[in-house]
């Protein structure tokens, strides 16, 4: 849905208070659809971000030696790989978010999140630990966390709330449509396995995955362009996270 503001989705409000609107099967073929005009850029993106995961690794590989599990080489690995996988897909979000609300979208719009590199990176370090200290207590828990912190990074990205606010907010969102968001989340990780297994497929797969996220934050926490991006796509200083209530 839409309003003359240019506003599409629902909103946070609406679905704190229960009003969400996201069903399944709906928001699948809506996203199928909207893969149209943003496979070529994603594949793009991805081929260049996955070159750049594997030239890292090499050189960290040299810097620490292949065979080097230390706790300095480890640490230093992820870190490395967190900031060169966080902001791109940050960035790709918000590249498939603009997209659910019918906006045109560009190749460098997936890469305009590496100039706010260490918020984004916090908040993707923090859900991990989180999301790991629960699998480290009880596997339930571990579970809960996958799902109910699947939004902290756009809400990052869109809303520039503050970091431990992206983590509260986004299981706040998805409790009120957890078997929806559950759902869809295992289905996309299913086409992206199927699409990765199958060799080429994921040049379909991958970016039907990507338009299933975006529509699901667009669905729970609502997207108007002009406060949420700027004209390439990327984030603006303020957001309107002053606006929500916690």
């Amino acid at each position: 849905m839409s309003d003359t503001q240019g506003h599409v989705g629902g909103s946070i409000e609406r679905t704190l208070a229960g009003d969400a609107e996201l069903e399944i099967l709906p928001v699948l073929r809506e996203a199928w659809a909207r893969t149209e005009g943003i496979k070529a850029i994603m594949v793009g993106g991805l081929l260049l971000i996955y070159a750049a995961i594997v030239a890292a690794t090499w050189v960290l590989g040299q810097v620490f030696g292949v065979e080097d599990e230390t706790m300095i080489g480890s640490t230093v690995t992820q870190l490395v790989l967190m900031m060169i996988v966080y902001p791109f897909f940050a960035g790709v979000f918000m590249l498939g978010l603009r997209r659910s609300a019918g906006l045109p979208v560009r190749f460098e719009d997936q890469f305009s999140f590496y100039r706010e590199l260490m918020p984004i990176v916090a908040v993707g370090a923090l859900q991990s630990l989180v999301t790991f200290l629960g699998f480290m207590l009880l596997i339930v828990p571990g579970i809960y966390l996958t799902f109910a912190l699947c939004l902290a990074v756009p809400l990052k990205a869109e809303r520039n709330l503050p970091i431990t606010d992206c983590l509260i907010m986004s299981a706040r969102l998805v409790n009120r449509k957890f078997f929806e968001v559950t759902v869809l989340t295992l289905a996309s990780v299913a086409l992206a396995v199927l699409g990765i297994v199958s060799l080429i497929g994921w040049i379909w797969t991958m970016p039907w995955t990507l338009m299933i996220l975006a529509i699901i934050y667009r669905q729970l926490a609502g997207f108007t362009p002009a406060a949420g991006t700027g004209a390439a796509g990327g984030p603006e200083s303020g957001g309107d996270s002053g606006t929500v209530e916690f």
